[in-house]
């Protein structure tokens, strides 16, 4: 219960007003207990003092014994009943006289140090507790005199139970007003510090419902105090927290997005080299089959380092790695430190960018200028030979300079071919050469084609053959393909033995493509040659290929073609056995 800030708020106010209480009562109880005594007293006192000024006469010499007992008693009769309490009248010689109590006494000396006092000439007076009864007494002793003779003294014992019950009255009756005025206030103080409670309440318990995600609420604005300023600062506190967490959601779902798409991989690592945050990127270049499996693993068994210790240099320093990834891929790997809240080193964050490709695009650019380079250099320096043996008197042969320009023109054409193919390839690179497409029976292509090599085929004693539907139609750039025919026909029959044959085939196995397959029987390629087929410059057999005046880019050439038309080519082949060049076309609209 202690616990509410409204019970809190009621007990100190209950405090606060019991204390006051207290101390108010006990200020009161003693002023009317000082009170009701000394009214009494003076009371008493009064009459002490009005009965030793009647004693007098009655005191002195000249007064007879027998009338005097009589008068004395008389006078303490009547002074004790009016004052309510015992009265005894003693002489000078400390001798009672006369009384209104106990007459045993009479003829006695009194002793009381009262009487004594009094007898000295001065009043005296004492509040006691008479054992007998447990009752207070109050004693008080007046001299009577006349003149500067002390001729006796009065001495009075009153009770004061009665002035004693009063004041007990008046403290209950205090005490249960006070009890009463205590419990009205408590009920009171309730009322009112509900006024102060039910705001804060009200704030507590929608501030409990916005820290569970809920930033609808609002809280009543009551009053213009403290209360009211601090519901006001509330709701613009809700406010400005749910734009705040709304542009965080924004901000994270954008990071968030980023991350998933990013093409580059994303590690955060902890300070020991754990993996605590990762994109599907950095999972796939690690070899992870998702992120969540990426997360269960440390850095170093995620990454072969090339270097010890570069785990702890990702931790220390802005540092760039080209790592190897568990997949053999190559990886490029950056990485930046950031501190933990105590400025000690929290992790790093490291990204991944597969550099794979462009490493074998680098290779393949050094081997195709190496190859360009090797490849303009042979005939260059065949025919710097021939130039050379004909200046140096070849030339006065007519047989000897026919057959040396003879080959001089071959090698000029190979180069010619050569520088050909290389501007061809670079502007399909470059996506400069556009396509010019439109519908084209395929038929009249491929026989087109295929007449070009009559004579060729004729020499090389192999068979051309077709199997072309009539109906087909392709939406391609007629030049181009016939360029792709060109160079496959051209293979196929250079590879092909005395005796072999050469088919073309053509089907429509979907609504939108159209396969064409180039087959021979000629001696095939080795398998570990395929994956390099359609790389510049690749020769299966280089020495045959030279002779024969390839270039070593009709297939890349090929490649690249179909490739711009939407296309796939793929070969498959077995050594002895034959090769076949499978490519597809966009088939035209309308076409079978």
């Amino acid at each position: 219960m202690l616990k509410s800030i409204q019970w809190k708020l009621v007990l100190m106010y209950l405090l606060v007003i019991l204390v006051a209480m207290q101390v108010i009562g006990f200020y009161f109880i003693q002023r009317v207990n000082a009170h009701f005594i000394n009214s009494f007293q003076e009371k008493v006192s009064g009459q002490l003092l009005v009965l030793a000024d009647v004693l007098p006469p009655y005191l002195s010499d000249n007064r007879q014994k027998s009338n005097l007992q009589n008068d004395i008693g008389f006078l303490a009769d009547s002074f004790a009943s009016a004052a309510g309490a015992e009265i005894n009248i003693i002489n000078n010689q400390q001798i009672l006289i006369a009384t209104s109590g106990n007459e045993n006494y009479l003829e006695q000396k009194s002793i009381q140090p009262e009487v004594t006092r009094a007898l000295l000439g001065s009043q005296a007076e004492s509040i006691k507790v008479d054992p007998k009864d447990e009752q207070r007494y109050l004693y008080l002793a007046i001299p009577v005199k006349e003149g500067n003779a002390v001729l006796g003294a009065v001495y009075c014992v009153a009770p004061l139970s009665s002035v004693y019950q009063t004041i007990h009255d008046i403290t209950v009756i205090f005490y249960t007003g006070t009890v009463i005025a205590v419990l009205l206030t408590a009920g009171l103080i309730i009322l009112l510090s509900r006024t102060i409670t039910n705001p804060i309440v009200e704030i507590t318990k929608k501030a409990g419902m916005m820290a569970r995600g809920d930033f609808d609420q609002t809280v009543t604005v009551r009053s213009d105090d403290e209360i009211g300023q601090l519901a006001e600062m509330f709701n613009t506190l809700r406010v400005r927290l749910r734009e705040a967490l709304t542009e965080n959601k924004q901000e994270q779902d954008k990071l968030e997005a980023i991350l998933q798409h990013m093409s580059d991989g994303v590690l955060a690592i902890d300070r020991d080299g754990g993996i605590i945050l990762a994109n599907p990127a950095a999972a796939k270049m690690l070899n992870a089959e998702t992120v969540d499996e990426l997360l269960e693993r440390s850095l170093d068994s995620a990454i072969i380092f090339g270097e010890e210790g570069n785990t702890e240099l990702l931790l220390t320093a802005v540092s760039e790695f080209t790592l190897e990834g568990p997949s053999g891929r190559i990886v490029q790997a950056y990485s930046v430190p950031f501190r933990g809240e105590s400025g000690e080193d929290g992790g790093a964050v490291v990204v991944l960018r597969d550099v794979t490709e462009e490493e074998y695009a680098d290779r393949a650019r050094r081997d195709f200028v190496a190859n360009v380079s090797h490849e303009i250099r042979t005939p260059l320096t065949t025919i710097k030979s021939y130039i050379e043996a004909l200046e140096d008197g070849a030339i006065e042969s007519p047989d000897h300079a026919r057959r040396f320009l003879s080959v001089i023109h071959g090698e000029t054409e190979r180069m010619t071919r050569l520088v050909s193919d290389l501007l061809q390839l670079s502007r399909l690179d470059s996506n400069r050469d556009n396509l010019r497409t439109a519908p084209h029976v395929l038929r009249d292509l491929v026989q087109t084609a295929c007449f070009r090599f009559t004579m060729h085929l004729q020499r090389e004693e192999v068979s051309l053959s077709f199997e072309v539907p009539a109906n087909l139609s392709v939406n391609v750039d007629a030049d181009k393909l016939d360029q792709v025919f060109d160079n496959l026909i051209s293979n196929a029959v250079k590879y092909t033995q005395s005796g072999g044959r050469v088919r073309i085939r053509a089907h429509r196995p979907s609504g939108k493509f159209i396969l064409v397959q180039v087959i021979d029987t000629g001696m095939g390629i080795p398998k570990h040659d395929l994956p390099l087929i359609f790389d510049r410059f690749y020769r299966v057999d280089k020495a045959r290929s030279r002779a024969q005046g390839g270039t070593g880019l009709g297939l890349s050439i090929a490649k690249q073609i179909i490739e711009m038309h939407g296309g796939q080519i793929q070969i498959d082949s077995e050594e002895g056995v034959g090769t076949t060049v499978s490519f597809t076309l966009p088939a035209a609209t309308g076409g079978a």
